[in-house]
């Protein structure tokens, strides 16, 4: 039925959206309402897609604001995203190539709504805490969900992180972040990330935050160029591939 989105059930109630391996989204099903983390990009309709899985309402919540977790927005009234990440987002949405890829598809993209930490989703039976990680943009949030001891990363934690963008905040400050997050390291024993395939074990945290202190203390012997759309960067490669910090 859908070409490019591929379903994976991670237990009863959550299913990961493989958007052509080039971005991921979930469904969390409570007993109440549904909810959508990340709308990935846009190319199949995300709402028909979780309509196969369930009738409840839906509720739609972006990590941050790039184009590969925002452009199925279009099939959406409203998302959630985080105030410091809506220009951002907004800049995204006036992309020419989308904006004519919309006018042709008739739609146009959902009103943003804001939430931010210490805010809870209650979908009935399953709660989701928001946790503000800015770094990669600085308006990146992660979810908690205490029931399954899974937290939703986006792309604050993850195992290539991209540090070298324009809107990337300094690695001092992604840093204060991450420690940020030690106080519910006891509340989860997964994570899953804005370009899983799978659950990842919540290891990943602590190397994850132990690499950007390398970097933020100028432990770059290891380091390698990177090559990317916007030029050449450095990574740092903490444990196997693809781990690495990408920075200026």
């Amino acid at each position: 039925m859908f070409e490019r989105v591929q379903l994976k059930q991670i237990n009863d109630h959550i299913w990961l959206m493989n958007d052509n391996d080039e971005a991921t989204g979930y469904l969390v099903v409570g007993s109440q309402r549904a909810l959508i983390i990340d709308t990935m990009n846009g190319y199949e309709n995300v709402k028909e897609i979780a309509e196969t899985l369930t009738r409840l309402p839906l509720t739609v919540v972006n990590t941050h604001g790039h184009p590969d977790h925002i452009y199925g927005n279009i099939y959406f009234e409203e998302a959630f995203l985080h105030p410091a990440d809506q220009a951002l987002a907004e800049r995204f949405y006036q992309e020419p190539l989308f904006v004519e890829a919309i006018r042709q598809m008739q739609r146009k993209p959902a009103a943003f709504r804001p939430i931010l930490a210490g805010d809870v989703i209650d979908l009935g039976e399953i709660q989701l805490e928001v946790y503000s990680v800015p770094g990669h943009t600085p308006g990146g949030i992660c979810l908690l969900d205490r029931r399954d001891r899974i937290l939703f990363t986006g792309d604050s934690i993850i195992e290539q992180t991209w540090m070298q963008l324009e809107e990337s905040l300094p690695l001092e400050e992604f840093l204060q972040s991450l420690d940020a997050l030690k106080e519910i390291r006891g509340d989860y024993d997964y994570l899953l990330t804005g370009h899983s395939r799978n659950l990842e074990d919540a290891s990943l945290y602590e190397a994850h935050r132990n690499a950007v202190k390398e970097v933020c203390e100028g432990e770059n012997e290891r380091d390698v160029p990177y090559e990317w759309f916007g030029g050449i960067s450095k990574a740092h490669p903490y444990g196997k591939e693809p781990r690495r910090i990408v920075y200026k």
